[in-house]
Parts: structure tokens; sequence; C-alpha cells
């Protein structure tokens, strides 16, 4: 008589997948608002006084300077932004 041999069933499912760690770094945004009411009001302040750059725009641009200026590698954004803010407000004194 021949001898029974053990069969091992195997799962065919691969394991679930890990998930990814989220990242550590801080996104810096700007609050955009577009409302008709908020748009009448711009246009109010506009007719009243010289057109200027807003100032999140204008921290914005001296930001990227900072990094134009490093070859569009190193440094972090976050520094950039808190260094372009202080110049911005030298620039208004």
């Amino acid at each position: 008589m021949p001898k029974k041999t053990a069969t091992i069933e195997t799962s065919a499912t691969p394991a679930p997948r890990a998930r990814a760690a989220k990242s550590q770094t801080t996104r810096v945004t700007t609050p955009r608002v577009t409302t008709a009411k908020h748009s009448k009001a711009k246009a109010v302040a506009v007719a009243q006084n010289p057109p200027q750059m807003d100032p999140g725009e204008a921290i914005a641009k001296i930001a990227y300077g900072y990094w134009e200026a490093r070859g569009y590698q190193g440094g972090s954004a976050l520094e950039d932004w808190v260094n372009a803010e202080a110049e911005y407000r030298l620039c208004l004194a």
C-alpha cells in the first residue's frame, strides 16, 4: 500500500501592502477668497488706492528668489518663507 503524503495549502492572495508614511513637511499656502462680495470690496479698494501687490504674493516671489539663488536645490521652503516675510516687513518700514 502506498504511503500518504502531507499536503500544505498555500494562499495565492498576497499580504496587504503597508501604507506609506505621511510626509512630515509643512506646506505653506495662502487662502484665496472668491466671493462676489469680496470682488466688489477689492474693486472699491483698488479705486481708492493705487494698485499694489498682494503681500502673500510678494513674499512668495521673494522666497522663490532665495530658492532660485541656491540653484533650485536644497534649503527649506519654510525657512525661505520666514526670511522673505522679514525682508518684506523691512521694505515696508
